[in-house]
């Protein structure tokens, strides 16, 4: 749909520019009017995101735990995940909750390793599934989801269940937390998404400051001003009675994306942000591994983006609902280290006055400026600041230098954004595979270790 749309518009400036200038200026003035539409859409993102996170930029107060009363089903994906499904099932014993308010159930899905065996020496409930027709952690869960409905026809009844993934490691106060969320009347609810491994590699370097500084930029600005979280995979809440009204229903490339625009057409209601219950997720170590794991969140991200913008666009403006609007304008935003360049690009063409060329090529950029270099330049350095200023708020001051290799490794969203679009109806699921066993005292005495060691202090 979108390339006929593409397409379309393409076709529409070509006509447009044979009745207005005549066939032989027709291909310059449709290549002036995309250059300026390029610009344009640049300009609407970074200036609406950055007017947001910075609107959204509060001090963050620490959650009200309130006393234990929702039971929850915790439920962990795994697939071929033998090598360290045993640390998650010991670190999920040892949470700070009433051990009578939860159960921790491992999905064995389609495993041809040893990863149920490893559960069942942990004490924990192993469900092994095996159906390769319908393979992904999206259909693993649908299919958990209809064992706790049949648990609790036998009389086992949970209030939430929270999901993890096989290879995360969780805060102690991770369900106390999320209780006392969902008693002040939230029903979905998103964990703040750590870094397992954030000093191992570049790679993990780049990933680690782009989760830590999104967590902050756009999660928590979001919770601030009131609007909706999006849902990571991982540290996800959702109520019982979330799941039997609006049905889980996402078995998309990108299911935690899927459920949060289901959840909030269906509903009206937010996705709360828990800035203070704390996963470790496991970062690729490699290029290559990530290149592949992008181009998967890509194809799921706009499979997303073109069945539901348009109905959020819609019915945000029909209710007067801001909350889906914003979330429309995030499933349609490029990255920011593609928005930056662009923008770089034409304040570099305005400020060095190379548009001043002579010819064909000259006339074109002459007439697709739309500002000064100047102006250009104030809307990258306020959109750059964002994730520095993110940093020094998380107490991550002394990784600021992060920043270069984050921002490099950034420009290779634009061939992963090129490819995920090309592949969006294509629907294979890959397993990136998981080897970091650690315990989270070991993890969390590292972290601190780390911090110490750059003069930091933990995240409060």
């Amino acid at each position: 749909m979108f390339k006929l749309y593409a397409f379309i518009l393409i076709a529409g400036f070509y006509t447009f520019g044979v009745f207005t200038r005549g066939w032989d200026d027709a291909w310059q003035f449709s290549t002036y009017l995309v250059l300026l539409l390029v610009q344009s859409i640049a300009i609407f993102f970074v200036g609406y995101q950055t007017i947001m996170s910075y609107s959204g930029l509060r001090r963050f107060r620490k959650t009200v735990v309130k006393k234990p009363a929702n039971k929850f089903a915790v439920l962990v994906a795994a697939h071929n995940e033998e090598e360290v499904i045993g640390q998650i099932c010991e670190n999920l014993k040892q949470l700070d909750y009433p051990n009578e308010l939860y159960d921790i159930f491992v999905i064995c899905d389609n495993c041809s390793d040893n990863t149920s065996e490893e559960v069942k020496k942990s004490g924990v409930h192993a469900m092994v599934r095996n159906d390769p027709g319908k393979r992904g952690k999206g259909y693993g869960l649908e299919w958990m989801f209809d064992k706790l409905w049949e648990l609790e026809k036998q009389g086992t009844a949970y209030d939430a269940a929270v999901m993890f993934d096989a290879d995360n490691l969780v805060s102690k106060d991770f369900l106390k937390i999320v209780n006392s969320k969902i008693l002040d009347g939230h029903d979905v609810i998103q964990g703040y998404l750590d870094a397992k491994n954030p000093h191992d590699t570049w790679v993990t370097k780049s990933y680690s400051f782009a989760y830590w500084s999104t967590n902050r930029i756009y999660q928590l600005a979001r919770e601030n001003l009131g609007l909706t979280a999006q849902l990571g995979g991982t540290g996800v809440t959702v109520t019982t009675k979330v799941l039997k009204e609006v049905g889980w229903g996402a078995t998309s490339l990108t299911e935690d994306l899927e459920f949060t625009q289901r959840y909030i057409l269906k509903t009206g209601k937010r996705v709360a942000w828990a800035h203070d219950a704390k996963l470790y997720d496991e970062k690729p170590l490699g290029f290559k591994q990530s290149f592949k794991q992008r181009i998967r969140w890509m194809q799921g991200h706009f499979d997303c983006m073109t069945r539901y913008s348009f109905p959020l666009l819609k019915d945000g403006i029909i209710k007067r609902k801001f909350m889906l609007i914003d979330s429309a304008i995030y499933l349609a935003m490029p990255s920011r280290s593609i928005l930056a360049l662009i923008l770089m690009i034409f304040a570099g063409l305005s400020y060095m006055g190379i548009y001043e060329a002579n010819g064909f090529l000259g006339d074109i950029i002459d007439r697709s400026i739309l500002f000064d270099g100047w102006i250009y330049g104030i809307f990258v350095f306020f959109y750059i600041s964002l994730p520095i200023l993110a940093m020094i708020l998380e107490n991550k001051g002394k990784k600021l230098h992060w920043f270069f290799i984050s921002y490099l490794f950034g420009l290779s969203w634009i061939p992963v954004t090129l490819l995920g679009f090309l592949k969006k109806n294509q629907k294979e699921w890959a397993h990136t595979k998981h080897t970091r066993s650690v315990s989270i005292e070991e993890l969390e005495t590292m972290h601190t270790k780390k911090d110490v060691l750059y003069g930091q202090n933990p995240i409060e």
